[in-house]
């Protein structure tokens, strides 16, 4: 495979999609190539490449002849799981220059799913910027906030922006704050981004709080979680 050219790589994955899994890592270890890109949209045009096939391997490849194919497969929506490939190769071939696309993509595009995958493309980014438009596009209601989580629980987040919503008093902002420590505290646990202990002085007193309220639903097993968490710091 190594001896390949990145344009064989591809016609080797259409011809044999259960390889795509070999072949994206061999291209993402290869510089960005125009030919293999082009091939590939090709394949794509002519129904010869499912969108989430062309979508990953368009973003291993990593080449900006495939840029606009991946955004219109975003938009387009077609399912099976390519629209969380599209975003993420969004910021793969034009890393942080796609920040900006991505967050009109977040804001603007028509179907849930599609600022979905952008919510995904921005997780990839994991910038300060990229964060902010997640948690404003959760809160705003854009996407869901058990989705925005589970992104954003791989990125540190600033002590001072999860305080404004434990603070916040607002059932969305609340279940949305709790459920990012929560799944931080799952990625540690599994070796994981571990962020949330460097933060945890700051963190457990506010959780204390938010545990405390009776008013907030939240499931049996996330609330034990956090209550163990909240305790091991007193």
């Amino acid at each position: 495979m190594m001896s390949d050219t990145s344009t064989q790589l591809v016609a080797m994955v259409l011809a044999d999609h259960g390889r795509f899994k070999h072949v994206a890592a061999e291209l993402e270890r290869r510089a960005p190539d125009a030919d293999a890109a082009g091939a590939l949209v090709e394949a794509y045009r002519a129904e010869e490449a499912p969108p989430w096939l062309a979508a990953h391997l368009l973003g291993c490849i990593g080449h900006e002849a495939g840029y606009a194919t991946v955004r219109e497969i975003l938009l387009n929506a077609p399912g099976s799981l390519a629209e969380s490939y599209a975003g993420p190769a969004l910021a793969k071939i034009r890393g942080e220059r796609a920040l900006q696309d991505l967050c009109v993509l977040l804001r603007d595009a028509p179907k849930q799913v599609s600022r979905e995958g952008a919510a995904c493309g921005l997780g990839r980014l994991g910038s300060p910027s990229a964060a902010t438009a997640l948690l404003e596009a959760a809160t705003a209601g854009r996407i869901r906030w058990h989705t925005a989580a589970g992104i954003l629980a791989g990125t540190p987040i600033a002590p001072r922006r999860l305080g404004e919503l434990l603070r916040s008093g607002e059932t969305a902002q609340l279940r949305l704050a709790t459920e990012i420590v929560w799944v931080a505290l799952l990625d540690a646990n599994s070796g994981r981004s571990t962020w949330v202990h460097d933060f945890a002085a700051e963190l457990r007193p506010m959780i204390r709080d938010v545990l405390a309220k009776p008013a907030l639903n939240m499931a049996p097993r996330k609330r034990a979680q956090l209550e163990a968490w909240v305790s091991r710091g007193q």
